[in-house]
């Protein structure tokens, strides 16, 4: 599952779309048209069923254009595929795989907008068959693969997220990917300006990393340099977070709802109140108990809210958060999709 919000225009309502694989191993697509949610048919790729996600973008690919969702997904051929928007419809695209292995499994995918251009790229990042990170990014004029390998000494075991981070607002967006190694500790793989670099980012005090719940990006105010952030779930079912905080990178223990365990992730995303806000991050998760929680930054602190279930059928697959906007200067109010026990998607969000 992958969930993204689109706009039109740049002072456009801002629209969730959130794409999952059907019972029948197709791409479906639930969005809002402004009035009411509609279910879309993405088929799969000729000849191709699908096996899982790798994440879903919406990019810019003019200056002031609309914003085009593309989902990135891996098929029975174990080949990376997208389906995209083109303006008018939506089109497969065949990424095949890097140089002589298959991918594994999906990372996330991106944009990436390069210093003084007017459109953004989209980045796919992937774990192949070596175990190793690959992305699979337009230039602007084709596809290409590249090989980002290991942490030295690592193999890379399971996939936390993706984001990007823009220092200043002269300055473009580079890609962050967070993965984990064997060892059950964080890595980051990020492009420095003109280079991509490995950063072992470690684990909690006295605590090792079991797997992912999201990564975001963070701005305190607006002149500020953007942050990331990737929140993880521990081996003693407490959330925590490996930031950039104060020029150095810092874990945090976030625990877990109270009187609960964290059991798996739904996913992550900032929220800006209004147009000239910083951005807060929430990360969504489930607990033992199969019902949603969210932990946000909230007041100036961080805060645990239960979001329950959605009544009747329990949650049984944790699914993709995004956000939705009603236009030009509105605040942005937050999304998470999950997957119930009788296979429907349910929304939860703010209004």
């Amino acid at each position: 599952m992958g969930a993204v919000a689109v706009t039109d225009t740049p002072g456009a309502e801002a629209r969730p779309y959130v794409f999952v694989r059907g019972l029948d191993s197709h791409l479906h697509l639930n969005w809002w048209n402004g009035k009411s949610w509609l279910w879309s048919d993405q088929g799969t790729p000729s000849g191709h069923s699908l096996i899982e996600s790798v994440g879903a973008v919406s990019v810019q690919e003019s200056k002031g254009g609309a914003e085009r969702p593309y989902a990135f997904v891996i098929a029975d051929d174990s080949q990376l595929y997208s389906n995209f928007f083109d303006g008018s419809t939506f089109l497969w695209h065949g990424h095949d795989a890097p140089g002589g292995h298959l991918v594994r499994e999906g990372v996330g995918a991106l944009a990436v907008q390069d210093a003084g251009a007017d459109k953004q790229r989209p980045y796919a990042y992937v774990i192949a068959d070596d175990f190793r990170l690959w992305v699979n990014f337009s230039t602007g004029t084709k596809w290409e693969w590249a090989d980002l390998g290991t942490p030295p000494g690592h193999t890379i075991s399971r996939p936390i997220g993706v984001t990007t981070v823009r220092d200043s607002s002269t300055q473009g967006t580079r890609p962050y990917a967070f993965v984990i190694t064997e060892d059950s500790k964080v890595w980051v793989n990020m492009w420095d300006g003109s280079a991509f670099g490995w950063g072992e980012l470690g684990a909690p005090p006295g605590q090792l990393v079991r797997k992912g719940a999201g990564v975001v990006t963070v701005k305190d105010d607006q002149t500020s340099p953007e942050r990331p952030y990737a929140f993880v779930i521990g081996y003693d079912s407490q959330l925590y977070s490996i930031a950039w905080i104060n020029a150095k990178w810092a874990w945090t223990p976030h625990q877990a709802p109270s009187g609960r365990s964290v059991l798996d992730a739904v996913g992550a995303v900032t929220i800006a109140d209004d147009a000239t806000s910083s951005t807060r991050p929430y990360v969504f998760v489930t607990g033992d108990d199969s019902q949603m929680y969210v932990h946000a930054w909230i007041s100036k602190k961080w805060s645990w809210e239960a979001h329950q279930g959605p009544g009747g059928p329990v949650i049984e697959r944790p699914g993709a958060v995004t956000y939705a906007r009603s236009g030009a200067g509105a605040g942005q109010r937050p999304y998470a999709f999950v997957i119930t026990s009788n296979s429907s998607l349910w929304s939860n969000f703010w209004q």
